[in-house]
């Protein structure tokens, strides 16, 4: 099975999968700013690009805090209208990732793939990295955040979705640096987000209890970023100057 071959699922995307997902904007943006805001870059004139930019929460994220120079990618038409609908003014085009970086000829000082690289087989993953190489300007950073299949605690996002085709660790993305010509800048994990009361306490239980007890039992010590017991990865490359 391909990404390719699931297209008939992805174009109701919204209604086949996501309609019961938490999608509030207000939940979504305390998401970002736990997940991305140290990465973003200081300038506001900085050029981002979104591949598969899902309902354009991330996007909106990026408008409200001032950058401008923004570019989605969906390959959804159903997610694509939704999209367009929540962000006024952004450019989102309709097209599969790939063929996308493929075909620009514009490059970008910011690429993201939030939950997307799960949805490809594996030679398109890698094809993904060395296109997106191509198309970051010196200095760019390549964000890509997936369910952390090396941990318990993160499989039940690796399989609560039809369309999940490859499967990540700490160890398979610095593999796939390597094999991309990227610097890693970062690789970690991502744990409940702090968002309400009860998003507070799941917080607060994963970092002082589960996320202790689950790095003395599940780490892999034998190698690096073999340590990383989060739900999400989370993986920041950059490209050399």
């Amino acid at each position: 099975m391909s990404n390719e071959d699931l297209h008939e699922f992805y174009e109701n995307y919204h209604t086949n999968h996501l309609k019961h997902a938490i999608n509030e904007f207000p939940f979504r943006k305390a998401y970002w700013d736990s997940r991305i805001k140290n990465f973003l870059p200081a300038s506001r004139s900085s050029v981002f690009l979104d591949l598969g930019c899902g309902n354009g929460d991330f996007l909106l994220y990026l408008k409200n805090n001032g950058f401008e120079n923004i570019t989605g990618v969906e390959y959804s038409g159903e997610m694509k209208e939704i999209s367009e609908k929540s962000v006024k003014g952004i450019r989102v085009v309709y097209s599969d990732a790939t063929t996308f970086l493929k075909e620009t000829p514009q490059t970008f000082d910011f690429i993201i793939c939030a939950h997307l690289l799960e949805h490809f087989e594996k030679t398109k993953v890698l094809e993904t990295f060395k296109l997106v190489k191509e198309k970051l300007n010196p200095g760019g950073q390549f964000v890509v955040m997936t369910p952390n299949f090396a941990s318990p605690f993160g499989i039940p996002i690796a399989f609560g979705d039809f369309t999940h085709i490859t499967h990540f660790s700490g160890p398979s993305m610095a593999q796939l640096a390597g094999l991309s010509d990227l610097e890693i800048r970062h690789i970690g994990g991502n744990g409940p987000v702090a968002f309400g009361f009860g998003g507070w306490l799941r917080s607060f239980l994963w970092k002082f209890i589960l996320k202790p007890i689950g790095k003395l039992i599940f780490s892999n010590n034998s190698r690096k970023y073999g340590d990383v017991v989060d739900p999400e990865l989370i993986a920041v490359f950059t490209k050399k100057a």
